[in-house]
């Protein structure tokens, strides 16, 4: 007999009838149709980048993510603290990004390494985080803000999981800041409780304050969500970085695991100033497509993330099949700039596999431009990055981001970037 899914989270039994509506077994994939991009071998680059780019963000709007709010009224750019970090391999920034509009303010935390070593302008990475500034590195001058906790609401998927002083770099393996600066880029990130809390009750302590009402944000018209909060913040953030001296504003690398990498695709998607997406085990509504009926489903994710997209997402719960576009739209609408996908060998909610194809279906928008995505769509093995312009890596293992994530990764941009 088949155990039950997610058994130790002692699931109401019509909860746990939407785990097991999941499809973890790959011959019963079946037949599917992928969706055609609107694209042809006569579709010119000019027509890409003023048409059908547009038209792709716009149906990934419409369907899926939401809209991301406009810039704020009113920005500063404030240097809290400047330091040696790393035994002088770098110089630590941290920065608050002050956002003023309508009346309300908002204060994002962003933590910035700069090689010592200058040799010109550096190349950055910066991703969102999950459990804090202080849980990415061992750094102990890195600030640590106070934070008042999220209750439960009686699940562990509400769980706020920011660290306090006790849990300073516990994530620091996921960072590799050291790894990175010694290849001569510079790393930056920030948490993402700073723009949306994770969870169904975030708004009142987001930055949608500053844009709608709980009224709206409230009603079966939202016209947005989580992600597009997150992906707020990334462009935001790009807004700091171009300004800092130290930094090459065309080769910002904006990278994300799980949920975030869901983000990082959304934000490069909509900002031509990200020269290199990475999605890191992505999965639905991130890298893999919905019509391989594969992994996790539409119905799992609106039970329990209805915050993260529109409202008028739910009506394709239980409908995967149905869904108007895939995620090589979203992806296609990356090109010509680089990207980059990256999936665990085990993380099978995620379908590495899927991942894979709609990074493969996505590449013919990289032709338009005389670029190469991927050229093939037999699945790799694990261990070694493919592609050109669109790459992919494989890793053994389970959903996470590893230093073995890092080495690939940079590899790659060092080739392509």
């Amino acid at each position: 007999m088949t155990e039950k899914r997610f058994a130790a989270e002692n699931l109401p039994e019509a909860v746990q009838a939407k785990a097991e509506r999941m499809n973890l077994d790959e011959s019963a994939v079946g037949e599917y149709i992928v969706p055609a991009l609107p694209l042809d071998e006569q579709t010119t680059p000019a027509e890409f980048t003023g048409k059908i780019r547009p038209q792709l963000l716009s149906e990934l709007s419409e369907h899926m993510y939401g809209v991301i709010p406009p810039v704020c009224e009113e920005m500063q750019f404030i240097v809290r603290s400047e330091g040696a970090a790393f035994g002088g391999l770098a110089l630590r920034r941290e920065i608050d990004i002050v956002c003023r509009h309508r009346g309300l303010e908002r204060i994002l935390h962003l933590l910035l390494y700069i090689p010592k070593k200058r040799t010109g302008k550096f190349p950055v990475f910066f991703g969102l985080n999950f459990r804090g500034n202080v849980a990415t590195c061992s750094d102990s001058d890195v600030t640590f803000h106070p934070f008042a906790r999220y209750p439960s609401l009686g699940t562990i998927r509400y769980a706020d999981n920011r660290v306090d002083e006790s849990g300073r770099g516990i994530l620091a393996f996921r960072w590799e800041f050291e790894r990175v600066l010694k290849r001569g880029f510079a790393a930056a990130t920030m948490c993402y409780y700073d723009l949306y809390p994770d969870r169904p009750d975030g708004f009142e302590n987001s930055i949608m304050r500053m844009f709608y009402t709980p009224e709206q944000w409230n009603s079966a018209q939202r016209e947005t969500g989580a992600i597009s909060a997150w992906a707020w913040g990334i462009q935001r953030t790009l807004d700091c970085l171009v300004t800092q001296a130290e930094l090459d504003p065309s080769k910002i690398i904006v990278h994300g695991h799980s949920r975030l990498g869901k983000t990082a695709l959304w934000a490069g998607a909509n900002d031509p100033r990200i020269a290199l997406t990475v999605s890191n085990c992505s999965g639905t509504c991130g890298a893999k497509l919905a019509h391989r009926y594969y992994g996790e489903n539409f119905e799992w994710i609106n039970h329990w993330n209805p915050h993260w997209l529109r409202a008028s997402f739910d009506q394709y719960t239980g409908k995967d099949s149905e869904f108007p576009i895939d995620q090589h739209f979203l992806m296609a609408a990356i090109a010509p700039r680089l990207l980059y996908v990256a999936s665990a060998e085990n993380d099978l909610y995620a379908d590495p596999k899927g991942e894979f194809l709609a990074a493969f279906h996505a590449s013919p928008a990289w032709k338009i431009f005389g670029k190469r995505g991927l050229d093939s769509a037999e699945f790799p093995a694990p261990g070694q990055w493919i592609g050109n312009q669109v790459g992919y890596f494989l890793r053994t293992g389970e959903h996470s981001f590893l230093p073995e994530n890092w080495e690939a990764l940079l590899n790659f941009t060092c080739a392509r970037l």
